[in-house]
């Protein structure tokens, strides 16, 4: 297989700031940047015609977009507009911002889609069809009133009759007055009647009328039922001008679709011809970029965030509290948890992938990243790489074996991070010298903390690691206490041409519990190591001559009370 370096690491270019921002800190960083006026062109002349974008800042699983766009005031105000804005917006992130005193009053926006922007009969058509659907509606609740009104003068034509039935018992009845109401009654009756057929005239009309809009707009592909069509946004921000002629708006929102991820290259050059021994490390902080947002992104200033904004949520109110206890019996077990350091694996692994952009994780200390040129990002899901930082820090490489993980002896680059600000977890790519050596995982590391890159495997370097000791030794008669004593032996050999140190490391457990002790048993201990007692790692310096080959002993028994249970404990 062949490998090829990144070629941008190895161009020429201009030097300029980055601004890298966590929390509230700003810090300065020379970084790689390129030249790109006419990109500043193509944006001057966009940002005349609808609002261009500015700048986007990328979150883990969306982006914040901002639009800049200009418009001329008359009678004091202004209106900016912003088109072609992506239909997958969230309108409820829509802000609007103006640059000097004028002042921002007011913020339209309006969903358009492809057919509508092309045919422009299809905005007024739809105006028709929303004014003839208002009209139909206010007529069929008034063919609902009209029927109440008929159902209220029958009951009344009821009541009216058996008044009457009474009355005509009297020898001297008011018949006029009876005429008077039935007069009234049937007026009132005949005139409702009218009004109702009135309305059936109208509406039949009115939907006639919409059923030709109906047949126009589909003609443009916007009838009733149409599916399938693209569509887009537009807004305005309405500016009160105050004095000026001319104001400058900007536009942002937040859409969903975009994502990056960390990738990091490492190049060491060493001051020697040794495998070990110090040199100067440079590393490239790279960045993984992707969106998918229904828009691209020509010439924009970019912002990485490892922020994660949650959009219509809100806290929870505090459910109660409930405590409940009671006795129940409990034995003590000893068990044991190991401590793996997968970044010392062949570098010229396939491995996975690294983490994708929604597992970025910044251990809670949310920062932003500020690429140091403009970048255009097209929205078609391709992963676009762009530097970030640049830093170089003295290193230096050494051999180190994990025999209890691994029967091999890599070289490893170990630097404390040079950056001024966290890495996150990601892959990094790994040169010595210039050349290409591999690929491995790269986990979190702090600003200043410690870390170590693998340069691969030393073939000529081998290591062999088996267990002299593994027995459980129980209580006396006149003891509480058992003893679970573990004996190992690892044998390292150079097949080199050259004398080499190799780190042999191994771990011993670490209590947690004042009634278990552990103790590096001397007699079967190889001395002159450095014991890190909080992570029970041990470390030996182990010098080879060529062709030579040593040993190292390790030796530790676990004291527990008898009463303890044991599973598997190495």
């Amino acid at each position: 297989m062949t490998f090829f370096r990144r070629p941008s690491t190895k161009l020429t270019m201009a030097v300029a700031p980055v601004a890298v921002v966590i929390g509230a800190v700003v810090i300065s960083a020379v970084v790689i940047s390129a030249n790109v006026p006419a990109a500043r062109a193509a944006e001057a002349d966009a940002g005349q015609a609808g609002g261009a974008i500015d700048s986007v800042v990328v979150f883990v699983d969306r982006a914040r977009v901002s639009r800049v766009a200009s418009a001329a005031c008359e009678g004091g105000k202004a209106k900016v507009t912003f088109v072609r804005l992506p239909d997958a917006l969230d309108p409820r992130t829509l802000r609007g911002e103006v640059a000097g005193a004028a002042e921002v009053i007011g913020l339209l926006t309006d969903r358009v889609t492809e057919q509508k922007a092309a045919d422009p009969r299809a905005r007024e058509l739809e105006e028709q069809q929303e004014r003839l659907l208002v009209t139909i509606r206010g007529l069929d609740a008034r063919r609902s009133a009209i029927a109440s009104e008929l159902e209220g003068v029958d009951a009344y034509r009821g009541v009216f009759e058996s008044t009457v039935t009474e009355e005509m018992r009297n020898p001297h009845p008011s018949t006029a007055a009876w005429s008077a109401a039935l007069e009234s009654f049937r007026a009132r009756r005949a005139a409702r009647e009218e009004e109702r057929r009135k309305n059936e005239i109208a509406m039949r009309a009115l939907r006639r009328q919409l059923e030709r809009v109906d047949r126009e707009l589909a003609g443009v592909g916007l009838g009733v039922g149409s599916v399938g069509t693209r569509a887009h946004r537009t807004a305005a921000v309405v500016v009160a001008c105050r004095d000026l002629k001319r104001v400058s708006a900007t536009l942002s929102y937040v859409v969903p679709g975009a994502t990056w991820r960390p990738e990091y290259d490492l190049d060491f050059t060493p001051r020697g011809r040794g495998k070990g021994g110090p040199g100067l490390a440079r590393l490239t902080v790279g960045a993984l970029i992707r969106q998918t947002t229904g828009e691209d992104w020509p010439a924009a200033r970019v912002s990485l965030s490892t922020a994660r904004p949650k959009l219509g949520s809100e806290a929870p109110q505090p459910a109660p509290l409930l405590v409940e206890g009671a006795a129940e019996r409990r034995d003590n077990v000893l068990v044991q948890a190991q401590e793996r350091r997968d970044e010392l694996k062949s570098a010229g692994g396939a491995g996975r992938t690294g983490p994708t952009a929604a597992d970025l994780d910044d251990k809670g200390n949310a920062f932003v990243l500020t690429l140091p040129h403009r970048v255009t990002v097209v929205a078609d899901g391709r992963p676009l790489w762009s530097p970030v930082d640049v830093r170089e820090a003295a290193a230096a490489v050494k051999l180190v074996a994990t025999p209890k993980l691994d029967e091999h002896v890599y070289q490893v680059v170990a630097l404390p991070n040079p950056c001024a600000y966290p890495l996150l977890e990601g892959r990094v790519r790994a040169y010595r010298a210039g050349s290409f050596v591999g690929d491995a995982a790269f986990p979190y590391r702090g600003v200043g903390e410690p870390m170590e890159v693998s340069l691969g495997i030393d073939e000529e370097m081998k290591v062999e690691r088996k267990t002299v000791d593994d027995r459980d030794q129980k209580a006396g008669l006149l003891a509480s206490t058992k003893h679970l004593v573990r004996s190992y032996r690892v044998k390292v050999a150079n097949g080199g041409n050259s004398a080499e140190t190799v780190e042999v490391r191994e771990n011993i457990p670490v209590s947690q519990v004042d009634e278990v002790k552990i103790e590096v048993v001397a007699q079967r201990t190889t001395p002159g190591y450095v014991l890190d007692a909080r992570r029970g790692f041990m470390t030996w310096s182990v010098p080879l001559k060529s062709g030579e080959w040593r040993t190292t002993d390790l030796g530790y028994a676990i004291h527990l009370p008898d009463s303890w249970q044991v599973n598997g404990v190495q």
